[in-house]
């Protein structure tokens, strides 16, 4: 088996780093051309020993595990409906039971919360709710929501543009969204009890790769970038950014 080389001391220590910077230490570190290079980041990728973390982006698993969600049967129907209608909406989904992993108390009745580019986001709401009559809410304040709470509940909410896509499927939520949602969103950040966002916040910083410059450029575009540093600070996690 061909060995592998190491890695660059100057790209080594990095959280994470970029094709071009990877690309630039190899070729500075080994005299590499650019198609060696190119099959050198391929073979990491193929074995695990570097994993995909972003658009271009990359970072070595010992470091710090990828969040990947396994999605419900029922959330996976909801995206491959809503992808049969719409083939080039831009969409993600998140479903409240992804939290159970971080809680102490498990989440029993899930939601699935589909965010929609604002143009459409009626459209798929009238489609969602021929396919799940009584099922789906559009932009519900906190009443509506509890009043009509069940299990597999849809809820459709705006998606910010510029929202960073999944990296298995671009409409799976990325871990970064999820830490933004539960901490400024207007319905969602009341839904998750303030006893467990320490937990959530605590166990995301531990254990998975964050993307710092993925969450705040998503907060500005909620316009929740204030709210976002202050929630940290509360919960003593403001080193995350």
């Amino acid at each position: 088996m061909e060995a592998i080389r190491p890695i660059p001391n100057q790209i080594k220590y990095q959280e994470s780093f970029s094709r071009k910077e990877f690309m630039r230490a190899m070729e500075s570190e080994y005299a590499l051309t650019y198609q060696e290079i190119a099959y050198d980041l391929q073979k990491r990728l193929d074995n695990g020993s570097l994993i995909h973390v972003g658009w271009g982006k990359y970072a070595q698993p010992a470091k710090l595990k990828l969040y990947q969600h396994q999605y419900s049967d029922f959330a996976n129907e909801v995206a491959d409906k809503i992808l049969t209608s719409f083939s080039e909406l831009n969409f993600q989904i998140f479903e409240l039971t992804a939290l159970n992993g971080f809680m102490n108390h498990q989440i029993a009745h899930n939601t699935v919360f589909v965010s929609v580019e604002n143009d459409l986001i009626e459209y798929v709401f009238d489609m969602l709710h021929k396919v799940y009559p009584g099922r789906v809410l559009l932009k519900p304040n906190l009443g509506l929501y509890f009043r009509y709470l069940q299990d597999n509940e849809i809820v459709v909410i705006r998606l910010p543009s510029g929202s960073p896509k999944g990296l298995n499927q671009p409409w799976m939520s990325r871990l970064e969204k999820i830490l933004v949602d539960i901490l400024t969103d207007k319905l969602i950040s009341v839904i998750v009890p303030d006893g467990e966002k320490e937990n959530i916040l605590t166990e995301s910083v531990h254990n998975y790769y964050l993307d710092k410059g993925a969450m705040l450029r998503y907060a500005k575009r909620k316009g929740a970038e204030k709210k976002l540093t202050q929630m940290l600070a509360a919960y003593g996690k403001a080193d995350i950014l």
